[in-house]
C-alpha cells in the first residue's frame, strides 16, 4: 500500500500534465510549484514515514525529480500563457502521464507487498549473505574458460531482542549467546525461484532458534546477487527448457535426462554448501556463525524443484535428518523410464523424517498417478515419520512468498483461491512443527493433531516406538 504522503507526491504531478489537454488559454502561478510540492511531500515521506527506500517505489522517485528539474525555471519565470505547439505539448503530457501510470502501477498493482506472516518466536533475526566458490566444479552455464561454481548464500539466525518490538533481517547482527550452537536448516528454491522465496517461514524458523541457509542456484536462479555486488540472471537456456517441460513439449527420454541433469547440479550445491559449513568456510561475511552452527542433524527443505533436491540429499547423507518436500515431484527417486515410457520409481525405503506438502492439484487422481508417484512411493516405502499434508484450493505459488509481494505475476504464473496470508501460515507453522520435532526432538502439537486447519488434509505414518 501507499502511504499518504506518497500519494500526495503522485497527486501532486498531475495538474502540470493535465492543464496543457484542457481548454484554458492560461497558465495559473500555482501550477508553477507542484513540481516543488511533490517533491516536498517525497522528502517528508522519506523522513516521516520512516521507511527505507522501497525498490518498488523508485520509479515515482525518479519520475518526481525529472518532473521537478523540467519545470524549475517556471518557479523563478512564470509564463502565463499555454504553449504555442498545443498539440505537441499534449502528446508530451500524455506521454507523461502514461510514464506516470505505469510508475504507480509498479508499486500498486505489480509488486504492492502485503503484508508477510510475522514471526513469532523469541529471538529478533539476523541476516548475512556470503559468497561460495567451489573449487572442484567448472560452471557449465559460463562461456568463460576454466569458471568455477559459485553460489550465494544468504543466512537468517536468531539475535537477541533489545526492547519488546519484533525485529528481523538485521544485517550482520550478533548471533544470539543463549546457546552455543543451533541447529542448521538448508533450503532450496523452485525453478527460477530466487533464496529470498520463502523469507517468511526463514524469519520464523530463525525467531524460534534456527540458522537457516538458503540457497540461490545460480543460473537456476531468476536473479543472483553476490555479496561482492556481482549479479547474475537465470540462464535463457534453462528457462527454455523447463518451460518445455512444464508444457509437455519434449519427449519423455529427453525430459527424463534434463531433470535428472538438474537434481544432479541442485544436490551439488547442496552438498557443497554442507561440507562448507562443515569446514568453516562460511566466507568473510558470514564468520560470525562460525562455531555456533549444531551440524550433527541437518534439516533440508525445498519448494518445487528445491524439494526434491533436499529429498535427494536426505536419502545420501547421514548427518541430515529430516526432509521438506514443499509442492514439488521428488524426481531423484525416479531411476529410469519404462518400455512404455513411464516412470520406472525406486522402491527403496525413504529411512528419515519426510514431510511431503501439497498443493491441490494432488486431489486430482492424474496427478498421483503421475507427477506425485515418486511422492507416494515414498510415502508408503518410509520405515520413519512421513507426514502428507494437501492444503486446499492453494495453487503451486501459493507455497511461497510470491503471492503476498505480487498477487498479480503470481496469479499470472499459478495460484489458488485459497487466501495467499493463510496458506503461508499453514506452510510456516508445519515447517517448524516438523524440524521442531525431528531436529530439535520437541514434540509438535502440529503433528500430534492437538492443532489443526480447516483447509489441509493431514496424513501421517509413525513407526512404532519399539
Amino acid at each position: 500500500m501507499l502511504t499518504v504522503l506518497e500519494i500526495l507526491t503522485i497527486l501532486a504531478n498531475i495538474p502540470v500534465l493535465i492543464w496543457a489537454l484542457l481548454p484554458a488559454k492560461r497558465v495559473p502561478r500555482f501550477l508553477d510549484f507542484m513540481p516543488l510540492a511533490s517533491v516536498f511531500f517525497l522528502i517528508l515521506h522519506l523522513f516521516i514515514d520512516n521507511e527505507p527506500v522501497r525498490l518498488r517505489i523508485i520509479p515515482i522517485y525518479i519520475f518526481t525529480i525529472i518532473m521537478f528539474l523540467i519545470t524549475i525555471v517556471r518557479i523563478f519565470k512564470h509564463n502565463p500563457n499555454q504553449p504555442k505547439h498545443r498539440i505537441l505539448a499534449a502528446v508530451g503530457r500524455i506521454f507523461g502521464l502514461l510514464l506516470l501510470a505505469i510508475c504507480i502501477l509498479i508499486p500498486t498493482v505489480v509488486l504492492p507487498f502485503h503484508s508477510l506472516p510475522e514471526p513469532t518466536g523469541t529471538y529478533n533475526v539476523g541476516t548475512v549473505v556470503s559468497d561460495f566458490t567451489d573449487k572442484n566444479r567448472i560452471e557449465t552455464f559460463s562461456t568463460e574458460q576454466g569458471q568455477l561454481r559459485e553460489l550465494a548464500v544468504q543466512f537468517w539466525y536468531p539475535t537477541d531482542k533489545k526492547d519488546s518490538e519484533l525485529h528481523k533481517d538485521i544485517k550482520d547482527a550478533t548471533i544470539s549467546p543463549s546457546q552455543q550452537n543451533y541447529p542448521v536448516l538448508i533450503f532450496s528454491h523452485g525453478a527460477f525461484g530466487m533464496r529470498m522465496s520463502n523469507a517468511s517461514t526463514f524469519r520464523e524458523l530463525a525467531s524460534h532458534g534456527y540458522i537457516v541457509a538458503s540457497i540461490d542456484h545460480t543460473y537456476h536462479s531468476f536473479y543472483t546477487s553476490f555479496a561482492n555486488g556481482k549479479s547474475i540472471p537465470v540462464s535463457i537456456d534453462f528457462l527454455n527448457e523447463a518451460m518445455q517441460v512444464q508444457n509437455n513439449t519434449l519427449t519423455e527420454q529427453k525430459t527424463f535426462e534434463l531433470t535428472q541433469d538438474w537434481i544432479k547440479l541442485r544436490t551439488a550445491d547442496i552438498n557443497f554448501v554442507i561440507d562448507s559449513l562443515e569446514a568453516g568456510e562460511l566466507g568473510e561475511s558470514a564468520a560470525l556463525l562460525n562455531g555456533h552452527m549444531d551440524l550433527t542433524k541437518i534439516g533440508l527443505f525445498g519448494h518445487s524443484l528445491g524439494g526434491a533436491a533436499a529429498a535427494q540429499v536426505c536419502r545420501e547423507r547421514d548427518n541430515v535428518g529430516a526432509a521438506i518436500v514443499i509442492d514439488g515431484t521428488m524426481i531423484g527417486d525416479v531411476t529410469g523410464l519404462n518400455s512404455d515410457n513411464t516412470d520406472i520409481v525406486t522402491k527403496e525405503s525413504f529411512t528419515k523424517p519426510l514431510m511431503l506438502m501439497y498443493g491441490s492439484l494432488f486431489f486430482e487422481p492424474e496427478a498421483k498417478a503421475t507427477a506425485y508417484l515418486p511422492n507416494i512411493s515414498a510415502f508408503n516405502n518410509s520405515t520413519a515419520a512421513v507426514y502428507s499434508l494437501c492444503i486446499k484450493d492453494s495453487g503451486h505459488l501459493n507455497f511461497t512468498d510470491l503471492t503476498r509481494i505480487s498477487p498479480f505475476i503470481s496469479g499470472v504464473l499459478g495460484v489458488g483461491t485459497i487466501d495467499s496470508y493463510q496458506c503461508l501460515k499453514i506452510v510456516n507453522n508445519y515447517t517448524l512443527g516438523f524440524f521442531d520435532e525431528h531436529i530439535k526432538g520437541k514434540s509438535s502439537a502440529m503433528l500430534d493433531g492437538t492443532v489443526s486447519y480447516n483447509e489441509v488434509e493431514f496424513e501421517k505414518r509413525v513407526p512404532a516406538v519399539k
